[in-house]
């Protein structure tokens, strides 16, 4: 079988070339989701990448970025232009990515395409019906629950509705946006199989005892219930380490020149934070469960977080399949003072209990949700959808 992904993304060698030396970089979850899945489709299939760069204005320093085809984890790599003028950019990747799949397109190809990557979505989508080639969406979160205006929403929904089948997150997405019974396939996330070559040992741990999050940095993922819950806690020998971009970053900043205890480490390539998890004693999500969006998502710092070897503290996420109850902590109580008491709790615990809580997370989801895994069941879907059944 033959994979056209098309997608705004990289090869990790670009991706660390272009912004390893510049401060505010790209949303890496998002590059690191997509790369993940890419070299694990190509462990099963031929793969072609349609890539968008994600660069801006902010990073190119002239008025053409032409990257050279490249091969990277068993995929090939065929790049759009980037432009800095905005509207040019625009067109580029619309002309370029519908061009670039048509032409790729064989008798056994099939596209995958980023719903929420607007422009290389639709411009893929219409090459697919052009050359009469099934095309698979890939949808994280649902267009209606994120920002943007309505033209942007209805653009994804467009090609939402237009897709072949999808890759989702959870059933709850399925029930939301596939009103026609498409087939479908659940992948919460998936976990890099390379990760079975780094080897977490206790002797790799920060002392003082570090508690850490990475990812958004934003009141409505629960960070301020966070700091305050782990400064409530006043547990000894114990930090807050935090990474990331979002709203809640100077009120961090502030709070963080003020108690020593709470350190916030800016952003960081995708490589430094998996070290910085791998150094740390717990790591946490603190996302509140409230929320109407969360459960239609699954946070992939999750699998990232239990693919590391280091335990992992997190809320009662409805998107979460129940048998990863048993591999983590569980934050029933979402407030300050319940943030507070399960640190406590946790951390009570000698350095050797949490090491062996945190392997058998690691053991649970390289062996079980690793990417090469996960990416075969999209290939069984696209088997299964070409013999009619």
């Amino acid at each position: 079988m033959h994979i056209i992904y098309a997608v705004t993304t990289c090869s990790d060698r670009v991706y660390q070339r272009l912004f390893s030396r510049i401060g505010v970089k790209p949303a890496f979850q998002s590059q690191k989701y997509h790369r993940l899945l890419i070299e694990g489709l190509a462990a099963h299939a031929e793969v072609d990448v349609v890539a968008n760069p994600p660069v801006n204005r902010s990073v190119l320093d002239k008025a053409v970025l032409r990257l050279p085809r490249e091969t990277e984890g068993g995929a090939c790599y065929r790049y759009i232009p980037a432009i800095r003028n905005p509207a040019l950019k625009a067109a580029c990747v619309g002309l370029g990515t519908f061009f670039k799949t048509a032409f790729l397109a064989k008798k056994d190809s099939a596209v995958i395409v980023d719903c929420l990557n607007r422009t290389a979505a639709l411009a893929a989508l219409l090459a697919a019906r052009l050359r009469g080639r099934p095309c698979i969406g890939i949808v994280t979160d649902l267009p209606d629950m994120l920002g943007g205006g309505s033209f942007s929403k209805g653009l994804a929904n467009f090609v939402i509705r237009h897709c072949t089948g999808y890759v989702l997150l959870t059933e709850a997405m399925n029930g939301y946006l596939n009103k026609e019974g498409k087939p479908y396939v659940i992948l919460e996330g998936h976990s890099d199989i390379t990760m079975e070559k780094k080897i977490p040992s206790l002797g790799k741990k920060l002392s003082p005892r570090v508690c850490l999050y990475a990812g958004g940095v934003s009141k409505q993922y629960g960070l301020q219930n966070l700091v305050e819950g782990f400064q409530k806690a006043a547990l000894e020998n114990a930090q807050l380490h935090i990474y990331g971009p979002g709203d809640y970053v100077e009120e961090l900043k502030a709070i963080a020149r003020e108690d020593p205890r709470v350190y916030y480490g800016g952003m960081l390539l995708s490589a430094e934070v998996v070290e910085k998890e791998m150094e740390a004693t717990l790591l946490v999500n603190p996302r509140p469960t409230g929320e109407s969006f969360v459960k239609y998502s699954f946070p992939s710092k999750t699998m990232e977080y239990m693919s590391t070897g280091t335990p992992v503290l997190t809320t009662v996420l409805p998107g979460m399949p129940k048998e990863y109850h048993s591999y983590v902590y569980l934050l029933e109580e979402e407030t300050a003072d319940g943030i507070a008491d399960k640190l406590r709790q946790v951390l009570a615990q000698s350095d050797e209990a949490l090491f062996q809580k945190g392997m058998e997370a690691r053991k649970f989801i390289l062996e079980r949700k690793n990417n090469v895994l996960q990416a075969k069941k999209i290939l069984q879907m696209l088997e299964n959808m070409k013999k009619g059944k």
